[in-house]
């Protein structure tokens, strides 16, 4: 059984994985900088990488079904199959494919935990600045002192 196929279906994953860590890197500045619109061309790029990453996902469990008969099976099943060069070639491609997606979600947490700052100072912010019901309300009423009278005539 040749493995030739799902190397090449790896390889094209590793691509795009390494692609998406790139983008994320870069929204990692982007949200350093507060710059929205590249934030947002970045969004889009990464939702084309994701839909990417779906089809070659659809395409590697056929082939899996098809080749072994399980589409659940693993790289390190696949692995334990091959033979010679394809075996260092599953095995390469399995540890880039760890190391890539690793990174893509240590750098997504990152971008995670920078907007929620921001969106903590942002509230901070409309806290700090926003009328509050005390601020404007009266919270006693004016009763004049029985004592005296509203205007004294002789000052």
């Amino acid at each position: 059984m040749t493995f030739a196929a799902l190397i090449h279906l790896l390889r094209a994953h590793i691509e795009l994985h390494e692609s998406l860590l790139a983008l994320s890197r870069r929204k990692t500045e982007a949200l350093k900088k507060n710059d929205i619109e590249a934030l947002s061309a970045l969004l889009a790029d990464e939702q084309k990488h994701i839909l990417a990453i779906r089809q070659l996902e659809e395409r590697r469990r056929r082939w899996l079904k098809e080749a072994l008969g399980d589409e659940a099976a693993t790289i390190s099943q696949c692995v334990h199959l091959a033979t010679g060069k394809e075996r260092e070639e599953l095995r390469e491609c399995q540890a880039r494919l760890q190391t890539a997606v690793k990174a893509v979600a240590e750098a997504n947490e990152l971008n995670r935990q920078l907007i929620e700052q921001s969106l903590q100072f942002v509230t901070a912010m409309i806290e700090t600045f926003a009328p509050t019901l005390s601020t404007y309300s009266r919270t006693q009423q004016y009763a004049p002192s029985p004592e005296r009278p509203l205007f004294e005539s002789k000052a």
